[in-house]
């Protein structure tokens, strides 16, 4: 202001200014959440096959919504069974998650498979979450589901898909390591009985681990192995071993948390 117009205005009104900028163009946090249905009604209508909810309360309140584009749907049935699960915090007025699940096309490229919106990370939210997910997408032969060790995920895929397996992000143990017990030889074994084919090698490396470290093998006997290693993971995982796809997705939504819901659902 002072560069251009040559008026000296305090940092607190320019920032009130921009707000109001932003209401302008984007509508209030308030009215967006008010257009949500509509707005995810027209989603079906332009895109086929795309499945959306709402949930309300009993006031009639917004709790938590869903979408699953009639492409990613579509697509999934030809694509690898394996769904990684993770979710990212808003930054507009009103906090919230916004919960992700994508896999992995033949050329390994990331393929969105749904999203929803909930006030945050607990047991109702994610179990409507992945009841809303199988109602999309529903089951499949041999699926796999990768997390972090987040609690209520765990529980609501034990609720939702008790069929299927879900697996840990050994990217996230690794860090957790660090946390704990950091020790390069240490860090440097954890892979070998994470990624070996042959449960015969796995009890092998776990025994190395254990000679340097038994406060690192208890650690890890924390989780059944069918978790975290690949020998144990009776449904096939594809070489896929982390959740660093749906941590990509958060990475490109990063800006756009910043924005209003509708504003959100656009850039996605």
């Amino acid at each position: 202001m002072i560069r251009k117009y040559g008026i000296i205005i305090s940092y607190n009104k320019g920032w009130r200014v921009i707000q109001h900028a932003y209401t302008v163009i984007r509508g209030t946090a308030e009215e967006n959440y008010n257009k949500l249905s509509s707005y995810l009604y027209m989603k079906k209508e332009n895109n086929p096959g795309t499945y959306t909810n709402i949930k309300r309360d009993d006031e009639n309140r917004f709790q938590y919504a869903f979408f699953a584009y009639g492409a990613s749907i579509i697509g999934w049935t030809n694509y690898r069974p394996v769904i990684m699960v993770d979710a990212v915090f808003f930054k507009a007025k009103y906090r919230g998650v916004l919960m992700i699940a994508v896999s992995k096309d033949e050329n390994n490229n990331i393929f969105p498979l749904a999203f929803g919106i909930a006030d945050s990370e607990k047991n109702e939210s994610y179990n409507w979450f992945f009841n809303q997910l199988r109602h999309a997408i529903g089951v499949r032969e041999q699926l796999s589901i990768l997390l972090d060790r987040h609690p209520t995920i765990v529980n609501a895929i034990a609720n939702v898909y008790p069929e299927c397996q879900h697996g840990i992000c050994i990217y996230q143990m690794e860090k957790n390591l660090r946390k704990r017990y950091f020790s390069d030889v240490v860090l440097s074994l954890f892979y070998n009985p994470t990624t070996t084919y042959k449960r015969t090698k796995f009890y092998t490396f776990m025994d190395e681990i254990e000679k340097v470290d038994k406060v690192v093998t208890e650690y890890l006997k924390e989780e059944e192995p069918e978790r975290w290693a690949r020998s144990f993971h009776t449904n096939r995982r594809y070489n896929i071993l982390t959740t660093n796809n749906v941590e990509s997705m958060n990475a490109i939504l990063r800006k756009a948390r910043q924005l209003s819901i509708l504003g959100l659902i656009d850039y996605i």
